[in-house]
């Protein structure tokens, strides 16, 4: 086999009928960006569940072949590299299987999937594309974005509340919300330097000359000379040289430009703050919030944020008595002045003007999300479970995340680092008496004794670990959960009644049956002790979700086997997966009340 010039060459070969389908990867990059930003570009495609293979050859005996999936393969040829820590594949003639039929082999999942090779120390990149069946690729993209946009709007809101501030104030715009907190963080640095400057900004001395009374002439030059020599009639009086100070200059207009800006955000923002005011006081009873309390706890919140932008706004009217301010002119050039940069006075002003006219707070994505976007069904994972965040923090649901995952960190500034979404991430939500813990990926034990009040779930069945469950707590006591799994496949594949009928159920069902019927807990409705309640299942139902392409939506209930199977996909409506999370919580509380009623009764 001929070998490229750059040392290797990788062929994937796919059944298409009886016959071999050759798929030359010919397309690499020096730049492993390039693979995300380029994804659709000439890379080779790659049908789902179909038998593939993959061959690499190279001149180079210590070459390496790298590709996302690698590791879950069945495959004797696999290497470890000690510095990639990942599996590779050595150069061979021979072609590896990357998927067939059997049960030995996951299929792959569709999405980009990056490929890197090293050959003679060198690294080159690519991808091939597996075209996804459940869902249409713009179904895959919207799922993309939409990750990519909760999660910065989730970190707004972070940031937002940190910052003592209510994102739901419907009379400030966010804009203006991120400006303030801005100008706040800004603030102390920005003064210091605009009280420096109101004693000692920069200027420059000019020559002019001005015709006075000889004996009251101080000063004389050539020009004064010049002109007595041109103007002999006029012996009384001479042309003498005087200097002044201008204040005029570039950098000078440039921070006025920035003043007159702080104090029009500052003035936007009160505005703003008054009006919340109100419409809240204006509002009936609770208004747009939970609770009274809740209402006057924000209008408190606004009242302080009122007076921290008036001593403010203050502070800036005071710059623009300095002598110097009237005396400069409208700045109108494109270009920064370099004093901008070099004068620490200056800087801190202009960097404050660059984060006002990005009015974007600074998100930093972690470096991990780029990878999960390539496995279409951790994408779905990742989307899902933002679905629930976003349908518990809803109007309609109401909950309050207060802390947990995204919700922990700590903000810098006005910059913060979200983090990626690993197993056992949890978000903690309250409302009123009930309180509820969103886990992702956790193992449960398989003893009770292994249990906490915050933990409250062992098995005694063989699938302990559910993508996700939703505990809830009411008056602090357990009062049962929701089981949710992300199924990346067909509906049929996932449930199946005849399945049922003939007591044949596929490993799915049985995964689904068993996290309804095996899981207990010690601590249900309090410490679980009194007979009743040891007996009953912690379980409210099992959702299997899964997307539908062909944009259909709604649920389908198995109550027999406390199963429902709920369709979630990108780019639809979800107004029914809201109501259904609200009937089912519902149901545990009403639950919840009749059991307690009960043992309280009997305790008489």
């Amino acid at each position: 086999m001929a070998i490229p010039s750059k040392g290797f060459e990788v062929i994937f070969s796919q059944k298409c009928g009886e016959k071999d389908r050759f798929l030359p990867l010919d397309r690499f990059f020096t730049n492993e960006f390039d693979i995300l930003q380029k994804r659709e570009e000439n890379f080779i495609e790659i049908k789902e569940n179909i038998e593939l293979t993959v061959t690499f050859s190279s001149n180079r005996d210590d070459a390496k072949f790298f590709m996302d999936g690698l590791e879950a393969l069945p495959e004797p040829k696999l290497h470890v590299d000690p510095l990639e820590r990942e599996v590779y594949l050595a150069p061979s003639e021979k072609p590896v299987a990357l998927f067939d039929n059997t049960k030995a082999y996951y299929p792959l999942i569709p999405g980009l999937y990056r490929i890197m090779v090293v050959c003679d120390e060198q690294r080159y990149f690519s991808g091939v594309k597996v075209i996804p069946k459940q869902i249409e690729e713009t179904q895959w993209e919207i799922m993309k974005e939409e990750i990519e946009k909760e999660v910065s709007g989730l970190a707004r809101e972070v940031i937002l509340q940190k910052n003592g501030l209510n994102h739901r104030l419907g009379a400030i715009s966010q804009g203006l919300l991120e400006q303030f907190i801005v100008i706040n963080n800004r603030f102390p640095s920005v003064m210091a330097a605009l009280s420096d400057l109101y004693r000692k900004v920069n200027y420059r001395i000019s020559k002019d000359y001005q015709v006075v009374p000889k004996e009251k002439a101080r000063f004389v030059d050539e020009k004064t000379i010049r002109h007595c020599g041109s103007n002999p009639n006029r012996n009384q009086v001479l042309m003498t040289p005087r200097n002044s100070i201008n204040y005029d200059l570039l950098e000078n207009r440039f921070v006025k430009k920035i003043i007159i800006s702080i104090s029009k955000t500052l003035t936007g923002f009160m505005e703003g703050v008054q009006n919340s005011e109100i419409n809240i006081r204006n509002s009936k009873d609770a208004g747009p919030f939970r609770t009274v309390v809740e209402k006057e706890r924000t209008l408190s919140e606004l009242k302080k944020l009122g007076e921290v932008a008036g001593k403010m706004r203050g502070a800036i009217q005071w710059i623009k008595t300095a002598p110097w301010f009237e005396r400069i002119g409208t700045y109108q050039f494109s270009d920064i002045p370099p004093v901008m940069n070099s004068d620490p006075r200056y800087r801190a002003l202009y960097q404050l003007y660059r984060e006002l006219k990005n009015e974007q707070f600074q998100l930093q994505i972690h470096h991990s999300y780029s990878y999960q976007w390539k496995r279409t069904d951790k994408l779905y994972e990742i989307w899902g479970y933002l679905q629930f965040i976003k349908a518990l923090a809803g109007e309609e649901l109401g909950f309050v995340p207060e802390k947990g995952w995204l919700y922990s960190q700590t903000p810098d500034g006005n910059s913060l680092l979200v983090p990626t979404l690993p197993a056992n991430t949890e978000v903690e939500f309250r409302k009123d008496e009930l309180r509820v813990h969103l886990v992702y990926e956790a193992l449960l034990p398989s003893q009770s004794r292994l249990t906490t009040m915050k933990e409250p779930l062992y098995t005694r069945g063989t699938h302990n670990c559910p993508d996700g469950r939703l505990d809830v707590y009411r008056n602090e006591r357990f009062i049962g959960t929701i089981i949710f799994d992300f199924k990346y496949r067909p509906r049929n594949s996932i449930w199946n009644e005849n399945l049922i009928v003939n007591n044949q159920r596929n490993e799915v069902m049985q995964q689904l049956v068993s996290y309804g019927d095996h899981l207990h807990s010690p601590y249900l409705f309090g410490d679980g002790s009194h007979p009743l309640v040891s007996t009953m299942s912690p379980v409210q139902e099992v959702w299997a979700i899964y997307p539908n392409r062909y944009g259909t939506c709604g649920s389908k209930d198995y109550p027999d086997h406390k199963v429902s199977l709920i369709e979630l996909t990108p780019g639809l409506d979800h107004a029914y997966f809201v109501e259904k999370l609200k009937l089912t919580i519902d149901k545990l509380v009403q639950r919840s009340r009749t059991v307690m009623e009960f043992l309280d009764y009997i305790k008489v």
